[in-house]
């Protein structure tokens, strides 16, 4: 059979960091089970708690620290423009050969983005083909994962209810003995005040026989002495009488 579930650590006062000063779980979930009315109080409890509290389901997330500010820095556009020299510089000639600069480097960037548009006509397909194999190799290796450890949670649970039904057997034996020695007890109690009661009975009685059996033996004593004193007069004539007649002879 197996171990029954035991708590080797306190209810509060030995837990260390977070959980220090609290309560621990010593209930067993798929043992006890509730009574519906039970469960309707426990809802009541919920419903009355959340109605005395000021916070709101979206504010929970408000106590979470805010995200760091990150700031980038604006996107310089101007070298993709192909702008004249402005009219103050138009017979600047070095401001038309910027210009005409500006204009090579927007050439050799067009240029670049042909070849880099038939280079995904030619290679986008399979390059495509083998990143969605990438992905779908991801996303298998993450589905096993999650089996993996629906696995470890189920066969956690179905440990956790082996011994959570090991201790109810456990518990449901010992209350049991419980409950017969506390009727055992009151039996035994019971049996005790009766045994008492008559002994007291037998006490208060006991004198009273003796009374009378002293009564009794002193009427037989008075009986016995009247008798034997009526044979003594009975019988002084005739032993007077007797050496009387024996002296006329």
């Amino acid at each position: 059979m197996a171990a029954p579930l035991q708590l080797t650590d306190v209810a509060h006062g030995e837990q260390k960091g977070w959980r220090r000063s609290q309560h621990l779980v010593d209930s067993l979930p798929y043992v006890d089970g509730l009574t519906p009315q039970e469960k309707a109080a426990v809802d009541k409890m919920i419903e009355e708690e959340m109605r005395s509290s000021s916070k709101k389901p979206s504010d929970y997330l408000n106590e979470l620290p805010p995200l760091p500010e990150t700031r980038f820095k604006a996107m310089d556009t101007a070298r993709y423009s192909l702008d004249p020299p402005p009219p103050t510089k138009r017979s600047d000639h070095n401001a038309w050969r910027a210009a005409l600069d500006n204009a090579h480097a927007q050439l050799e960037h067009q240029y670049n983005r042909l070849l880099n548009l038939e280079l995904l006509l030619k290679f986008g397909p399979d390059s495509w083909r083998m990143h969605n194999e990438a992905l779908s190799a991801f996303v298998t290796r993450l589905q096993e994962q999650l089996a993996a450890v629906k696995r470890q949670v189920d066969t956690l649970n179905r440990e956790r209810k082996l011994q959570q039904h090991a201790a109810g057997s456990e518990l449901s034996k010992l209350e049991a003995e419980y409950l017969g020695l506390v009727h055992k007890n009151k039996d035994i109690e019971a049996a005790c005040r009766g045994l008492e009661a008559e002994i007291a009975a037998m006490r208060e009685a006991l004198p009273r026989d003796g009374q009378q059996a002293a009564g009794s033996g002193a009427a037989d004593g008075e009986q016995a002495a009247a008798a034997a004193q009526e044979q003594q007069q009975q019988g002084q004539p005739n032993g007077v009488g007797e050496p009387a007649e024996g002296m006329q002879e």
